[in-house]
């Protein structure tokens, strides 16, 4: 069956949130003026729509900031999106070549869209953290980019006693979001397994730190 991308809910071609779809459309626009080099990998067949979606993006944070139109806003920078995908997805060339050029767009390669499709691994370098102290405990949320194909991800923090690896899961949430977690003061080393009712990938194991507020 064929793939159409104006009915997909693949977070990176179709954000569920305005603010998603802001984010979604500056990583775009980044590639695309990184592709205005012509030694750039595939940059003929890069389709020119930087006005468009520059045009969607400031028009929804227009929306955003008066409080109108932001329905008509939001669906018209996701169909920006779509559009684009739409375009990469068809570019001349083999399937390799196509899937190259949509991972660096950071979209999905479309023969693999379905319900048992591969897990991506989450990207460490968008890993962000968070710390607050509202009483006597230090609380940390930590934020990433959408892994595609993923439902749920686990946080899960690995330890080592000599040789021995140990690893425990510490929280789970079906968005790309670990809100509030209680961690100790102190270095913690995690990995973060992005997950569907089929697959699972884990990421390399990363560093964060807990100051004490």
């Amino acid at each position: 069956m064929k793939f159409d991308p104006f009915t997909s809910d693949e977070p990176s071609i179709a954000p569920p949130t305005p603010g998603a779809v802001i984010v979604r459309l500056s990583q775009v626009l980044g590639v695309l003026s990184a592709t205005k080099d012509e030694a750039a990998p595939n940059a003929s067949a890069v389709p020119n729509s930087t006005e468009k979606l520059a045009s969607a993006r400031g028009a929804l944070l227009q929306a955003l900031e008066c409080g109108r139109n932001l329905n008509t806003s939001f669906g018209a920078a996701q169909n920006a999106l779509r559009e684009l995908y739409s375009q990469l997805a068809q570019t001349q060339g083999t399937d390799e070549t196509r899937a190259e050029l949509l991972t660096r767009f950071g979209f999905p390669d479309p023969r693999f869209i379905s319900a048992e499709s591969p897990v991506s691994i989450v990207r460490v370098s968008s890993v962000v953290a968070t710390h607050f102290k509202p009483q006597r405990q230090v609380f940390t949320t930590i934020s990433f980019d959408e892994a595609h194909g993923a439902t749920a991800y686990w946080l899960l923090e690995v330890r080592y006693l000599g040789e021995e690896r140990f690893v425990d899961g510490v929280v789970e949430n079906y968005a790309p979001q670990f809100s509030r977690v209680r961690l100790p003061v102190g270095p913690h080393r995690f990995v973060i397994e992005s997950r569907n009712s089929h697959r699972a990938a884990q990421t390399e194991e990363f560093s964060l730190d807990v100051p004490a507020l």
